[in-house]
């Protein structure tokens, strides 16, 4: 039998987008082919042995759909608290994992000369932004990362569309891919410096549950 799993990013507020609701897993299961013995005679004397043979399949490819949703502080009356939500996640070993996270934060947080490198994608394919595929954001374009350095995954995120005239916010859309070939839990961060103190690095990008997470591989 085959096995999906799909994340959810949960309700964000009202007009917000609702995703990936439901799991589903996809495992292919083997059958087995057995041969009958052969039976012969010889000089009046008989005798039989038998033979079995058996065939498995692979399992099928598993993918798995993760979506997550960056809410500002002003969505959560958590001022200068931008977070991820949800912020953890599991996906079995193997699964190419299919990740959407919809940003809502029209804001920047470029990243200085020192952290430049967080600018490029990388460990991920199929990278889109607003619908156009991407390699790089501008650094001074940048919003927020999504970056697992065990698993050698950065993605860097732009800003989101500016508020329409009534106050509502649209999203910017986020999609890409990446094998999960390593086993263990490890942490995510945002490497943009888009959390409170002198240089951004404090506050939400120092706790779990905000700008850190943990994805699962098991």
């Amino acid at each position: 039998m085959e096995t999906t799993t799909r994340g959810d990013a949960g309700t964000v507020q009202a007009g917000r987008r609702r995703h990936g609701r439901g799991r589903r897993w996809t495992v292919l299961g083997a059958g087995a082919l057995a041969a009958a013995g052969l039976l012969s005679a010889c000089s009046g004397t008989s005798s039989a042995s038998n033979s079995v043979t058996k065939s498995a399949a692979s399992p099928a490819p598993v993918t798995v759909h993760l979506a997550t949703v960056i809410l500002t502080g002003g969505m959560t009356s958590n001022s200068g608290w931008p977070i991820y939500q949800p912020a953890d996640f599991t996906v079995p070993k193997g699964a190419t994992v299919d990740m959407t996270i919809y940003n809502y934060d029209d804001g920047t947080a470029p990243l200085p000369s020192s952290m430049a490198m967080y600018a490029k994608a990388t460990g991920v394919s199929d990278l889109t932004e607003g619908g156009q595929t991407v390699t790089t954001v501008a650094a001074a374009q940048v919003s927020h990362t999504w970056t697992v350095p065990q698993l050698g995954i950065n993605v860097p995120l732009g800003v989101a569309p500016a508020a329409a005239a009534n106050g509502a916010k649209q999203p910017l859309v986020v999609t890409f891919s990446f094998k999960a070939t390593k086993s263990g839990t490890f942490t995510w961060k945002c490497m943009a410096p888009c959390g409170s103190g002198s240089d951004g690095m404090s506050g939400a990008m120092a706790t779990m549950g905000s700008m850190e997470g943990q994805l699962t591989v098991a």
